[in-house]
């Protein structure tokens, strides 16, 4: 599947999208922060950059930002590199 990520300069961080009830379901708008990228996923500097980070990661970011909207589906999701310590 083609990645929806994109870089989001007000945040600094790579905004994406998860279908936590399949692609039948709703599309959730996630974050990413460039911190986590660049500490927990090694991502070279770049908008660019932090996207392929994202990309090459997605399957584990997706999964934390899965969790975290079943944990409370009112609250936005922005993924911290405090987040990935007990993975």
């Amino acid at each position: 599947m083609i990645s929806e990520a994109t870089f989001h300069p007000p945040t600094g961080s790579v905004q994406f999208a998860i279908y936590p009830d399949g692609f039948d379901g709703a599309r959730i708008i996630a974050r990413i922060d460039e911190e986590a990228l660049h500490t927990r996923f090694d991502a070279p500097e770049g908008d660019m950059a932090l996207v392929q980070a994202y990309a090459a990661n997605a399957d584990s970011i997706d999964a934390l930002a899965t969790t975290r909207y079943r944990e409370n589906p009112n609250a936005a999701i922005c993924l911290r590199s405090s987040d990935f310590q007990h993975q």
